[in-house]
């Protein structure tokens, strides 16, 4: 593609984008309070919270994926080759981790029985009718457990990474990325995103 550089993501990433950071703290706190809670009651009424709450993620998650296919973002904005391969490789476990944890959950949720209303009488498919054996459902645990770890994890190098960019260059490369504000020079939302050198791997920066 040739056209402007992109500076900014889109206004519809950068809504989901915040929308799904806010939701997957909220749900990580939600799951680790209804595992520990203080009551079996309290518990029972906050895992039904935790699973409609995976599944609103899901799906955000995927139409997230979607967009971010269909429009165009910011390349490669300087430094090492090296360092766009790690940033893209924490981003991609993110985005796996943030459709998994659902996923397993839902696993976990339908091994239970429980009950999978959302709202208004609509109700999530099983997809699956759980065997005798819970082997499965003992690896989805670990798997949802352990997985919520290293989102929690990665999403606080992610964080770290962004504020020590911003730190060294001085240039405010959160605003100027994922921000609601003016930008300053010519560039603009939307626009076709100039392809670089680097590949596709180096146009992963959110």
């Amino acid at each position: 593609m040739s056209g402007r550089r992109v500076q900014r993501y889109p206004l519809a990433l950068r809504l989901l984008h915040w929308l799904l950071a806010l939701l997957l703290a909220l749900q990580i706190a939600l799951g680790f309070a209804a595992e520990h809670a203080p009551t079996p009651a309290l518990s029972e009424a906050l895992f039904p919270l935790h699973f409609r709450l995976g599944v609103l993620i899901l799906c955000l998650m995927l139409l997230r994926l979607a967009v971010r296919v269909w429009l165009p973002v910011p390349g490669h904005d300087g430094g090492a080759r090296w360092g766009a391969r790690l940033r893209g490789g924490v981003h991609g476990l993110l985005y796996a981790l943030a459709l998994v944890l659902p996923v397993s959950g839902h696993v976990i949720w339908v091994w239970m029985g429980a009950d999978r209303t959302l709202f208004a009488g609509v109700q999530v498919p099983a997809l699956f009718v759980p065997p005798a054996d819970e082997t499965g459902r003992a690896l989805a645990w670990y798997v949802h457990v352990y997985g919520a770890w290293a989102l929690s994890a990665l999403a606080a190098l992610h964080v770290a990474a962004a504020v020590s960019r911003q730190i060294r260059h001085g240039d405010g490369f959160i605003a100027r990325r994922m921000g609601f504000g003016a930008l300053s020079g010519k560039a603009a939302d939307g626009g076709p995103a100039r392809c670089t050198g680097t590949g596709a791997a180096s146009q992963v920066g959110e």
